[in-house]
């Protein structure tokens, strides 16, 4: 094969690429929503970058999951929720589509508190932006197609360059950035240092982004050809959102770590990193905050429509008019507008009740890969593209890995061991 034809197929597979880019991409970067922005502050603030200490694990458990539930819904052309009511029942669709409700809505009060916090951060009087950003993105969601509206996600994943931009401002000793991720010396790794691990793991394997990448995937009506460019757009976004994340952990353990200054929250941390950084830091790290809210605000409400229109039923799909899809719709409506009225009552912490989130969304965990581990290894649902062998393994001892986790996560907040 001469140069040129290297060439040309290589061109080839690009645009095969960038014709299924989009799912895997923005589930993994909305992972990092404004909730995960704060988790990954807070955790760089109090134990540095040894907080990413497991982030390899992490990124392949990220892209394992969801590339599984790729391959379950372009094959049987199912969101994992279609499978779910199919295989299992209306009452077990319920009981599932009820915990997952319940922590979606707590995700949105994270993200809308996300959101408020960076108008704060621009010294902008929130209320009336808040109310406008809100009404805005229900429109958008309405009246945009499929397309358009990826597009627009694309344009929020640009926002999170800010913190790329912040940690090179900073530019610390990145040989001994390194080593200590892989190496922690600095901290003394009790109890509170893996409750914090594993809270950085659960904010980056959520219980939506499950369903949302298997929904939005078949949303866009991928054929099992573009299966293997699918698979390669998910590994993509998982090592490019932890890579992220990584620069995020960076650029507040360079600088509030280094000088002992603790926070409970990202935007205490661009506060903070003010005087140590230097304006165009916290301008930049206020920015990337807005577009994580921004991000998150859209795909979570929109990984609960999905999920009730595939257990009940209903028409639910972005290229669907309001008329036809107005469950669909009013689903993320309904978590929108909850979100916004609390708020608008400045005494309520939204940070705070997440935390009853975390519990629900720990909780969900094990059962969703239960059933990611059930359908893909089932020959009568999958056929010939049945997950076996190594990858099975695989499959199995992430689930356990996330269960163990999970369970040490829910022991420590129930217990106040942390």
């Amino acid at each position: 094969m001469n140069i040129r034809e290297r060439i040309h197929r290589f061109r080839r597979r690009f645009l095969l690429f960038l014709m299924v880019l989009g799912p895997g991409l923005i589930t993994a970067i909305a992972d990092n929503d404004a909730g995960g922005v704060a988790t990954y502050t807070v955790a760089a603030a109090t134990f540095g970058i040894a907080s990413q200490f497991l982030i390899v694990p992490t990124t392949m458990l990220l892209a394992l999951t969801q590339d599984i539930g790729a391959r379950i819904t372009v094959v049987t052309r199912k969101g994992i929720a279609d499978l779910i009511r199919e295989q299992y029942g209306i009452k077990i669709s319920i009981l599932v589509f009820t915990f997952y409700f319940v922590v979606n809505q707590g995700v949105v009060l994270q993200d809308i508190s996300g959101l408020k916090a960076a108008y704060g951060l621009f010294k902008f009087p929130w209320q009336i932006p808040l109310i406008i950003t809100c009404i805005i993105l229900v429109l958008s969601v309405i009246k945009f197609s499929y397309k358009r509206l990826q597009q627009i996600f694309f344009l929020l994943i640009g926002f999170y360059i800010s913190y790329v931009v912040v940690a090179l401002i900073i530019n610390p000793d990145w040989v001994a950035v390194f080593k200590e991720t892989v190496f922690p010396q600095k901290i003394k790794m009790n109890f509170s240092f893996w409750f914090s691990i594993i809270a950085v793991l659960g904010t980056t394997i959520t219980a939506w982004g499950q369903f949302f990448v298997s929904s939005y995937i078949n949303d866009k009506k991928l054929s099992i050809d573009q299966l293997k460019y699918e698979r390669l757009e998910i590994y993509v976004g998982a090592i490019l959102t932890n890579g992220l994340s990584f620069m995020i952990a960076v650029a507040v353990a360079a600088t509030l770590f280094t000088k002992g200054i603790r926070v409970e929250g990202a935007a205490e941390a661009a506060i903070a990193l003010k005087p140590l950084a230097g304006e165009f830091a916290y301008v930049l790290f206020a920015v990337g905050l807005f577009g994580a809210s921004i991000l998150g605000l859209t795909v979570v409400p929109l990984a609960t429509a999905y999920v009730f229109a595939e257990f009940f039923g209903f028409e639910g799909s972005l290229d669907t008019d309001f008329k036809k899809g107005k469950l669909f719709y009013m689903f993320f409506i309904v978590q929108i507008a909850v979100g916004m009225i609390a708020a608008l009552f400045p005494a309520v912490n939204l940070f705070q009740l997440t935390l009853y989130v975390d519990f629900l969304n720990g909780a969900m965990l094990p059962a969703i890969f239960f059933f990611l581990i059930k359908f893909s290894e089932d020959r009568g649902i999958m056929g010939d593209h049945a997950v076996k062998g190594f990858s099975s393994i695989f499959l199995r001892v992430a689930a356990v890995l996330i269960t163990v986790a999970v369970g040490i996560s829910i022991y420590g907040k129930i217990f106040k061991v942390i």
